[in-house]
């Protein structure tokens, strides 16, 4: 009961559990929410593909450690970025805080399951907007916690996402260019 009673406290104060998580510095729950971005991810693009149980949880401990490591790039790119501004940041409640927005993808699974449910409505068309609508709020929960976290403008916190994303999605695309032209080599 005591549980609950928590949970329910912080959902009336949501800044004040954000600062709790991050003073925690929980890394298991930080691990939870780069599983469950991992699981959305897996379910959203293979949903209704019939993939057996060990191709499902191939995929998915592929893309867990892709989390992991793209959430430790974009801890240390804003970081960076906002010790660039003057502003004193720790790597390791920024990693937690970008776990912590991975459950925001959980989105992706709902919204796999009702274009699965209803195929006449074609909303698999839609998916690449549910895509940017979900990435998008993952954006804005971000941008308003970093806002809230070290006292900076919005402008500076999105600014210190969009900076960090950059450097992170041009090595994905470069390792994605370079594994392709290895698989070319070795056919």
């Amino acid at each position: 009961m005591h549980l609950f009673q928590s949970y329910f406290h912080y959902m009336r104060e949501p800044e004040q559990a954000l600062w709790v998580l991050l003073e925690e510095r929980s890394l298991s729950q930080a691990c939870a929410g780069y599983l469950a971005a991992a699981l959305a991810w897996v379910l959203f693009f293979n949903m209704g593909d019939g993939l057996t149980v060990p191709v499902f949880l191939f995929k998915l401990a592929l893309v867990f450690v892709a989390e992991i490591i793209a959430g430790c790039f974009l801890a240390a790119f804003c970081g960076l970025f906002l010790d660039l501004f003057k502003v004193e940041t720790s790597p390791v409640k920024l990693f937690v805080l970008i776990g912590s927005a991975g459950f925001i993808k959980g989105l992706l699974i709902a919204f796999a399951l009702i274009s699965m449910a209803l195929p006449e409505a074609r909303l698999g068309c839609l998916a690449p907007l549910g895509l940017l609508l979900v990435l998008g709020l993952q954006l804005g929960y971000l941008t308003r916690s970093v806002r809230r976290m070290y006292n900076v403008s919005y402008r500076k916190a999105v600014s210190v996402w969009i900076l960090a994303f950059v450097p992170v999605i041009a090595a994905a695309f470069l390792l994605g260019v370079f594994a392709v032209w290895g698989l070319v080599l070795l056919a």
